[in-house]
């Protein structure tokens, strides 16, 4: 069975992928959730291990060849909160850790929402970045205009949970 699989990367954001999760779940969906190890952070293994009742990944190393398992299973790739780091290694193909490589190895629909800094989001490499997953075929979800965390205003908020998930959902009912 198809599942989505949820990848979480290092971003204050990372909170609300347990929203995002415990919705799609709630509502029925299969879903995985593979971690960056900059993700665990700011939210635990165990928090996603509770709203899915199944084991989180963060190392790929740690058994078997768990970025192929995981391709191997996923409906839809959502990297929820994509922060400008994951961001800029997908753009240039770089695979140094289990978000990456299975990115990399990834036949399914890819959909990635960005969350950072509104100086960040805007800096020419992230746009160059985006652009360049764009014509890769990523989905792009765009982050929301309003005041972030540290307190600047503009661009780079992540979008809504609900816009996220119809998002999602939408990709996962044609690929499934």
């Amino acid at each position: 069975m198809k599942e989505i699989i949820i990848a979480v990367s290092g971003s204050i954001a990372s909170y609300k992928a347990c929203d995002l999760v415990r919705g799609l779940t709630k509502t029925g969906y299969p879903v995985r959730v593979i971690m960056t190890s900059n993700a665990t952070k700011f939210v635990g293994k165990i928090t996603f291990e509770a709203l899915t009742g199944k084991p989180v990944r963060v190392d790929e190393f740690d058994t078997g060849m768990a970025h192929i398992e995981i391709k191997n299973i996923a409906s839809v790739f959502a990297v929820v909160p994509a922060s400008a780091n994951i961001i800029g290694k997908m753009a240039n193909g770089i695979a140094d850790d289990l978000v990456t490589s299975t990115y990399l190895a990834c036949t399914s629909p890819v959909l990635v929402a960005p969350s950072m800094n509104p100086g960040m989001y805007l800096h020419p490499a992230v746009q160059r970045n985006l652009k360049t997953l764009e014509a890769d075929g990523v989905h792009i979800v765009s982050p929301e205009k309003g005041i972030v965390v540290c307190g600047d205003e503009g661009y780079g908020k992540l979008a809504t949970v609900e816009t996220i998930m119809e998002q999602i959902i939408e990709l996962h009912k044609k690929n499934s």
